[in-house]
């Protein structure tokens, strides 16, 4: 076996078809890095002609030295009997080579979960030990996401759901009541979802970053949105839901329309009789009337204020064999009545199985299940899992340097 750097064919190849492939570790990822001038590697194992493992790896450029980070990887063929040795290989090599470069620390984080949680509440427990022992025998040090929130950028806990074997009408109805309800409101409202061009991408990230400061979320830079959009084409979708009040309100007037023309005709039929037997369904009938206009009166102020398009909801989604990924988005609290991120949701999972593609990934959950979390109690509302990442394996390179930043670090946070 041989460590060496693989070409975007070959690497590419055995990245889309590993069932732990992501977009972390996939070509186009390195693409963004090169745009945005990061240093990166296609790294592999390969015996002869054969490729045996493969990962992503960049290098961060730091004032106390270069880190070189894995995310998501490294990926190897589970099913060969002889992985163990290939990890452990891979791990010994490449802690050669970074000694080579007088490297400060590698830092992976692999593409690996500790327990399953089902919304029931039902865990299945996974046991890395053995996996875990092939870093700990090179002298990796392990660092778990033993906070809940959402503090880093690498989340502690995602919210999954399979959809392989389903299709359009049980996906739907794989979801909660409550979701189902939210979904055929935005249908019944007119919304559409569509994918943006990349002169909209400042107005994306004005949205994204107002929700992440409401929200306390973590959001990227324009230049990040913007260098996604060039490298990863169709791999990747800027998805906003809008209304059209002009629409809606044509909408609900003729709904108005019809109730009336039926109220009109229960009035009809009562005045011909002795005892009147439609009072109750024409009372409930106005009411509904009243509702309606209710909502056209609130759809013209909006109007009066935004315009007659409003932009209610957006998300970046990245396209893989393996996974449709879920990452930045916002939600427009003031016109969250419309219901916009349930219709994104709904269209991209709607894609993803006919792409295909086995699971649909809404990334980061705080982990918090006592019902406080409004973020995870949207994603559960479409009835997927929950799954809590294995966390990170830090390898310092350059040891003094490593103990000694990380003493000073912890007497700062002491004070």
């Amino acid at each position: 076996m041989e460590l060496v750097n693989l070409n975007e064919d070959e690497y590419n190849r055995f990245e889309q078809k590993n069932p732990k492939g992501s977009f972390y570790q996939s070509v186009l990822q390195k693409k963004y890095y090169e745009d945005s001038h990061q240093d990166s590697y296609l790294l592999g194992v390969k015996e002869k002609d054969e490729v045996l493992l493969t990962a992503l790896m960049r290098k961060i450029k730091n004032h106390t030295g270069d880190v070189y980070e894995i995310t998501g990887g490294p990926l190897v063929d589970f099913e060969n009997e002889n992985n163990n040795q290939i990890i452990a290989f891979f791990l010994k090599e490449l802690h050669k080579y970074l000694k080579k470069q007088h490297a400060y620390y590698l830092r992976i984080v692999p593409n690996e979960k500790t327990q399953r949680v089902e919304n029931n509440g039902k865990v299945v427990n996974y046991d890395l030990k053995n996996y875990s022992s092939l870093y700990f025998a090179e002298g990796f040090i392990y660092r778990s996401f033993e906070q809940v929130g959402y503090g880093f950028a690498t989340p502690h806990y995602e919210y999954q759901k399979r959809i392989e074997g389903l299709n359009k009408k049980t996906l739907f109805q794989s979801y909660s009541k409550k979701t189902q309800y939210s979904i055929k409101k935005t249908y019944e409202f007119g919304i559409t979802t569509r994918n943006i061009s990349y002169d909209e991408l400042e107005m994306f990230h004005e949205n994204t970053t107002k929700t992440a400061k409401r929200l306390g979320f973590y959001d990227k830079e324009l230049s990040y949105y913007q260098s996604v959009y060039r490298t990863f084409g169709d791999n990747a979708k800027f998805m906003i839901a809008e209304i059209n009040l002009s629409d809606y309100i044509g909408h609900f007037q003729e709904i108005i329309r019809n109730l009336k023309d039926k109220i009109d005709q229960m009035i009809l039929i009562d005045s011909k009789r002795e005892k009147p037997t439609k009072t109750r369904q024409i009372k409930e009938l106005r009411s509904q009337v009243e509702q309606h206009e209710k909502r056209i009166v609130q759809a013209k102020k909006l109007i009066e204020q935004y315009g007659k398009k409003i932009n209610l909801a957006g998300a970046l989604f990245f396209i893989q064999p393996q996974e449709v990924s879920y990452m930045f988005s916002y939600t427009n609290a003031e016109f969250k009545n419309f219901y916009g991120p349930y219709r994104t949701q709904a269209d991209m999972l709607e894609f993803a199985l006919k792409e295909k593609v086995p699971v649909y990934n809404f990334y980061g959950v705080s982990g918090d299940r006592s019902g406080h979390d409004g973020v995870y109690e949207f994603k559960k509302g479409f009835q997927g899992y929950m799954v809590d990442n294995m966390g990170a394996f830090i390898l310092p390179i350059n040891k003094f340097r490593y103990q000694f930043l990380q003493t000073i670090k912890k007497i700062i946070r002491r004070r």
